[in-house]
This record gives C-alpha cells, structure tokens and sequence, in this order.
C-alpha cells in the first residue's frame, strides 16, 4: 500500500495579518488534514538563513496548525562543511531522533548526479540519486537556449525548462520511494510501502523542495521576517 506527501503553498494569516505559514504539506500519512512547514530563523533573522542555506543549511519546523502551536518535527542541520555531504536530522516533538538525510553534491565523490542518502531511525535506508540520465543529457543540450530563455524571462517574456529534479530511492534494487511523480513533480514524494516513519517523508518531501536548483522555486527562499515560537529543545 502506497502513501504520499505533497507541498502546496498555503497562505494562512494568523489574527494580526502575518503570514505564519505560507506552505503546508498534505497527504494521507500526515496526522492532520495539513502540516503546516515553516522556516526557523537563527539570531540573524532572514539575511542570517540566506547566507547560512547558501552552504546547504536548513532549519524549519513541521506544524499541526497554521498559526505554529503545536509542533510535529523539525529538521536541523547536523553537518555542513565546505566540499563534505551535508547531513540534516529530523526529530519528533519531544526530541526523539527520527531519522535523517544526507546530501551529496554532483560530481563529487565519484558520481556525477546529486546523491541523496535517507535512513529511518530503525536503520531503514535508502539511496537516490536527482534527476534520470536521459533528461539530463536532454537538458543539456538544450542549454544554450535555455540561456536565452532565462534572459526573456527576466524580461517577463518567457520561461524556462526546469532541471531533471526526479529521485528514485531504491534499496536493494527495489524502489521504495519516488520524488517527482505526479501533476505536481516538484511538490511530490510518493512511498511504496507504508513502513516509513510520516514525519520522514514529510522532512524529505520540504528538503527537496528547498533543494530546487537554480531555476526552481525553493520554498524556503524570501525575505520575510516572523517572530518564532518556543520549541522544545532537540540534541544535536
């Protein structure tokens, strides 16, 4: 049996007029009709984040409510140094250790696409790796123009071919987990079996999201400043 997650912008205002949570993921795995997905601001407020994420940093809080008054998970960043795989770690509302997700660049450590690493806390892993060979050499070739293309649209005149963003976790050559199937492939994360920890996939699903390339729409880029609740503290 099949599950999924999806992230769709959400445009929820808390009394005051702010946006809390302008994204929420939705699926049939999650505890609520939607979880509310929100970036955790450090000290330095946005500018801080903007240049933090630049070296792959994420922080950013799961929500059973729009307003942010009931945490579900949160993914931190255990591991972002500079040329190492970035290693990132979710954790449930109490503190327990979920599982966690590492991040290997393209054309590094002996493979040319970018290489995603996912484990459950159980010891459940999976490997996937961005974008299929096919549509990567069709991207490409097509460079040139897409050059081009990214000009006009600056121009508000066109658009532009986003980059092969599919991953097929597979784990002892079976897939089990499959990011950018649907009408929606950049929003979607779909799980062949239902063994896997909801939280997980839903921490998965806005990491790559927040991974969307160049030429993407990363929901965890903007300006926008808020003031962040308390949150149970979580060992790092």
């Amino acid at each position: 049996m099949s599950t999924s997650v999806t992230l769709r912008r959400a445009g929820v205002r808390a009394g005051t007029g702010e946006v809390r949570a302008r994204y929420e993921l939705v699926g049939p795995a999650l505890p609520e009709a939607a979880v509310a997905l929100d970036r955790e601001l450090p000290e330095g407020g946005a500018e801080a984040y903007h240049a933090a994420r630049k070296r792959g940093v994420r922080s950013f809080g799961l929500w059973t409510d729009p307003h942010r008054r009931r945490l579900w998970a949160r993914v931190l960043t255990a591991r972002a140094e500079a040329g190492e795989p970035v290693r990132y770690e979710v954790y449930g509302a109490e503190g327990e250790f979920v599982g966690g997700a590492v991040r290997e660049r393209s054309f590094t450590r002996g493979h040319v696409r970018t290489r995603w690493t996912v484990e459950q806390a159980d010891g459940t892993r999976a490997v996937g790796y961005k974008g299929r060979w096919f549509w990567w050499c069709v991207w490409w070739l097509i460079f040139p123009v897409q050059c081009v293309l990214a000009v006009l649209s600056l121009a508000g005149g066109g658009d532009v071919f986003r980059m092969p963003r599919r991953i097929g976790y597979r784990t002892g050559g079976a897939r089990v987990l499959d990011y950018g199937s649907g009408l929606q492939p950049h929003f979607h994360l779909t799980a062949s079996t239902p063994d896997w920890d909801p939280r997980l996939l839903a921490a998965l699903t806005a990491l790559h999201c927040s991974h969307d390339g160049i030429m993407g729409e990363p929901w965890d880029k903007g300006d926008r400043e808020s003031t962040e609740p308390e949150v149970p503290s979580v060992p790092v």
